[in-house]
Order: C-alpha cells, then structure tokens, then sequence
C-alpha cells in the first residue's frame, strides 16, 4: 500500500507551513455522493471567501471614517 502524501490545505510552494490534512474525494466518498460532496465543498469555499473580502471591507471602511455619506 503506497503510503498517502498529504495534500490539504493546497499551499504554494514559497509558504514554509506543509499541508497537514490527506484529502481525496474519489477514495474518501461514495460514488453517489460525490457530487453534491464537491458541489458543497465549492460553495463553501465561496462563502469563505466571501466572507474574508467582507472582512477587509468592512475594516477598510471603519479605518477609513466610516462616513455613511
């Protein structure tokens, strides 16, 4: 049995941190879910980044007066 690299989050290669999770849809989930699995996982990653640009935002707002005019 090879063993499994792990390869969650992905990181670019100029980040010291390593991946610390092993993650593989194919193997991990059962044919007939995999693809509301991946549709899920997508869109959270959508909201998670949504979420992360309304953070900056909302901080560049309140840094910048947050004038409602």
């Amino acid at each position: 049995m090879a063993e499994k690299v792990n390869n969650f989050p992905p990181l670019p290669k100029f980040i010291p941190l390593k991946p610390c999770f092993y993650q593989d849809f194919e193997a991990d989930i059962p044919p007939q879910h995999l693809s509301m699995t991946k549709r899920l996982y997508y869109l959270w990653m959508l909201n998670s980044v949504t979420l992360a640009v309304n953070l900056v935002g909302c901080l560049a707002w309140l840094i910048g007066g947050g004038g409602a005019t």
